[in-house]
């Protein structure tokens, strides 16, 4: 039954991955259409870093209980 919570945080970690990643590649489009200014650069590591730490938090959770 742990093993399943483990499953289950993996893959909500890995979809905050892939919504985030989509975002930084949404915000650089802008960038470099608009030229826009460099707080724009800062959203854009925000969630870059964001989805890389939700990544790795859900493989840790998967690791921790399911032992894989």
């Amino acid at each position: 039954m742990i093993a399943r919570l483990g499953m289950v945080l993996y893959w909500c970690g890995l979809a905050i991955a892939i919504l985030c990643e989509i975002s930084t590649i949404v915000v650089l489009v802008i960038i470099v259409n608009n030229h826009a200014a460099s707080e724009a650069w800062m959203a854009a590591v925000f969630f870059a870093v964001a989805g890389g730490a939700s990544w790795l938090v859900g493989r840790a959770a998967k690791y921790v209980l399911s032992g894989i």
